[in-house]
């Protein structure tokens, strides 16, 4: 079944050639925190993806902006100041070795 329709673009085209994988551990993990902070973060362009997983890391976000210096500033401004964020370990990405698969869903 098809779920939807997306193009490809090149992320450096566009500004956001400096990708980063942030975990995020919560302080707290009761319903409100969780609806605020997942409100919060599919508010923010920058993230354009979060997965919710099991184990130490409550949240994997995937962070796209131009440079590092883009990052930092999108760390300190908007990643720290997600509600509930106890602790954010940032991962930047030094390469792609398997491309997202045409016709997987990664939700």
């Amino acid at each position: 079944m098809i779920t939807h329709y997306a193009a490809c673009l090149d992320s450096v085209k566009i500004g956001r050639g400096f990708e980063v994988f942030v975990s995020v551990a919560l302080s707290v993990r009761d319903r409100a925190t969780i609806t605020s902070f997942e409100e919060a973060v599919c508010d923010l362009p920058e993230v354009v993806e979060a997965h919710r997983l099991f184990g130490e890391v409550d949240y994997r976000l995937r962070v796209a902006v131009a440079d590092a210096e883009a990052y930092e500033r999108c760390y300190t401004n908007k990643l720290a100041m997600l509600p509930g964020v106890a602790q954010l370990v940032s991962h930047p990405l030094m390469k792609v070795v398997v491309p997202r698969r045409a016709g997987l869903n990664s939700a």
